[in-house]
């Protein structure tokens, strides 16, 4: 994994560093970008990487700033010693959010949280968040249904699915699925006050989502 180290204090880089090589060593890590400036023009110039950890307070300012001008798809993990910027963080493809100082305990349930989110094990095969459209559950299995028309059966229940995934990204529409922001065509108002939600790739699915949780989707879809 490419890991990518947003943070302008040396001797906290190279802790999480230790830290990360201890999770494992084949971590490909760079940094660290010790202000906005360095970090946007390090992200502009290279591929986005796999994972990274993010100071939330730099020399200059802010991370949020270097996610904004660069909109970035890597999924961040926040290291900061303050918790007010819990909230605002989870606007920018937050993982986590960590404390500092940061407990190896601690970063070994965020990594393995993104292991687990980002490559779900389908078949002996890695399936990447971005080619799902949906997830369903069909009498008792659970499928991942991609983008390109094909489904996959995964061991694992839409419970523990929810709550490995980006919030930001999946939103639990009922019961029986959860949808991908970016596979939903269109939602129209339903009876008694629910909603029905189409997908780009699957138009034959309807998504009916009950009245109590038809707000939450709308202030979801307003983040």
């Amino acid at each position: 994994m490419h890991i990518l180290i947003i943070e302008d204090e040396k001797r906290n880089f190279n802790r999480l560093k230790r830290l990360l090589e201890e999770i494992d060593g084949t971590f490909r890590i760079d940094g660290p970008l010790a202000s906005i400036v360095e970090a946007v023009e390090w992200l502009q110039a290279h591929p986005a990487p796999e994972l990274i950890f993010a100071d939330i307070r730099l020399s200059d300012g802010l991370s949020f700033d270097v996610l904004r001008r660069t909109a970035v798809p890597s999924p961040v993990i926040f290291t900061t010693a303050y918790d007010e910027y819990a909230i605002q963080a989870f606007k920018y493809n937050s993982f986590d959010y960590l404390l500092k100082p940061v407990k190896a305990d601690e970063l070994a349930a965020a990594m393995e949280k993104v292991r687990r989110a980002s490559s779900p094990q389908t078949n002996g095969e890695d399936v990447q968040v971005k080619d799902i459209s949906h997830i369903a559950l069909d009498e008792r299995n659970t499928l991942l249904c991609l983008n390109n028309g094909t489904s996959e059966t995964v061991p694992y229940s839409l419970d523990e699915l929810e709550s490995q995934l980006n919030p930001d990204v999946f939103f639990r529409a009922n019961r029986q699925y959860l949808i991908h922001i970016d596979s939903i065509l269109s939602i129209n108002n339903w009876f008694n006050s629910r909603l029905k939600i189409r997908l780009k790739k699957y138009p034959d699915v309807e998504i009916i989502v009950s009245r109590e949780r038809a707000a939450e989707l709308k202030g979801w879809l307003d983040r």
